[in-house]
């Protein structure tokens, strides 16, 4: 019940506010909605993966392997980069590294006029940041990238 909430929350909320889209993108995944998900990142983004998936298909098997789903995807060569994020997002191993982890997403920063949401994650009390950078896609909020340190 209480993922089906989420859910509809989720399909109805516009993501105006760069606070809004790292949460709701973090319960779109474990709550099982990886469409969801995948609609908050940017079409930028998707192209991106789309080129990498034309041009070096073992570096996204690489990242599959990171995330070992390197057999759950087996012909992840004819998928767009739309349909391969959503596969990747609804794996377990994605929803349980995000409910093992802590995922927890801090206020939005703004840095050399980019906007970033930093990610605190861990285990055992060990943890570290990730940074999602934020761009407006139509004046709503998307998921453009990441990264381990602040880019310059």
């Amino acid at each position: 019940m209480f993922h089906c909430f989420i859910t509809v929350l989720l399909f109805i909320s516009s993501f105006t506010d760069s606070t809004e889209i790292v949460p709701a993108f973090r319960d779109s995944i474990l709550a099982g909605n990886a469409s969801a998900a995948a609609d908050m990142i940017s079409e930028d983004a998707i192209l991106m993966v789309d080129s990498i998936l034309a041009s070096d298909p073992q570096q996204i098997s690489r990242v599959l392997l990171y995330f070992g789903l390197q057999n759950e995807i087996l012909e992840m060569e004819q998928m767009g980069g739309r349909q391969l994020l959503t596969e990747i997002l609804s794996s377990p191993a994605v929803s349980g590294a995000i409910f093992i982890f802590g995922i927890t997403p801090e206020e939005p920063m703004r840095y050399n006029d980019r906007i970033f949401v930093p990610v605190g994650y861990g285990l055992f009390g060990n943890r570290d940041t990730l940074y999602l950078e934020m761009i407006s896609d139509d004046g709503l909020w998307k998921i453009h990238d990441f990264f381990e340190i602040l880019p310059e």
